[in-house]
């Protein structure tokens, strides 16, 4: 079918609606976009590497919508900002490149137990400090950093779902930041930069639909600036029960196939 043909009004409206609604929702809870966007995105007919493509082009706008809010608060530490950004910037192009050849199916169970076991042991390890202290930014721990963000980058342009959990746990777990400290910053580099990449590379390949262009865009914009301004009113404990709420159903999603199949078998 001629994908440019199809979009329709209602089509443009509903994709505004859901990109509205994942950016808002992924603002509060540092992730979890794609889990609200591609969905809505493959039920409208479009080829998954196509709805990818479209999602990836409102998520690389959830970063600017919502660091306009975080920089006004003074949330961003500009430092990992751009060591987040430029570590990862190679393997998410690489990623992309990936997704376009090979299907992520056979990863999503894997990724699901991994996020589902960070979740519980999250919850019973020591909670994530609710005062921004973070740890001195030494050679060791950069190294560590970057050996983490670069799988973590690599999924973001592969599958792309739940891939803002992997980097909000490692600013909470490996460099204590505070809850509201580690959302600011998944959604400001992850969202500009990874995603951005990663919409730039959809681009260029040809897999954007461009008709739904302007309202995945409005709504992105408009979302993550009110779900950041929200997130920043209610604070760590809101913020933390959203995030591990995201990052448990993320897991749970990415898993059901699997189990079903092996139940059903």
């Amino acid at each position: 079918m001629d994908l440019f043909q199809e979009v329709g009004l209602g089509m443009v409206l509903l994709t505004f609606a859901a990109s509205f609604a994942a950016c808002f929702f992924s603002s509060l809870s540092g992730g979890g976009a794609g889990l609200i966007l591609l969905p809505v995105l493959l039920f409208t007919g479009l080829p998954f590497i196509n709805a990818l493509a479209s999602h990836k082009l409102a998520v690389g706008f959830i970063g600017i919508g919502s660091t306009i809010r975080y920089v006004r608060e003074h949330l961003i530490d500009w430092r990992v900002f751009w060591w987040t950004a430029l570590i990862g910037l190679p393997f998410v192009v690489l990623g992309t490149r990936f997704a376009a050849a090979v299907p992520g199916e056979v990863m999503k169970p894997l990724v699901g137990g991994v996020i589902i076991a960070m979740v519980l042991i999250t919850l019973v390890r020591k909670a994530a400090p609710n005062v921004f202290d973070p740890h001195r930014l030494s050679p060791r721990l950069l190294l560590i950093g970057s050996l983490l963000m670069v799988p973590a980058a690599f999924y973001s342009g592969w599958i792309s779902a739940g891939s803002g959990v992997f980097t909000t746990f490692i600013y909470l777990w490996l460099l204590r930041y505070d809850q509201l400290h580690a959302t600011a910053m998944t959604l400001s580099a992850n969202g500009i930069f990874w995603n951005g990449v990663g919409a730039v590379a959809h681009v260029f390949m040809g897999h954007v639909i461009w008709p739904l262009a302007p309202g995945l865009i409005l709504g992105a914009l408009l979302g993550s600036y009110a779900g950041a301004s929200v997130g920043i009113k209610k604070g760590n404990r809101f913020l933390r029960i959203m995030f591990l709420g995201t990052a448990a159903v993320t897991g749970v999603l990415l898993l059901y196939p699997t189990v079903r199949g092996v139940f059903s078998a």
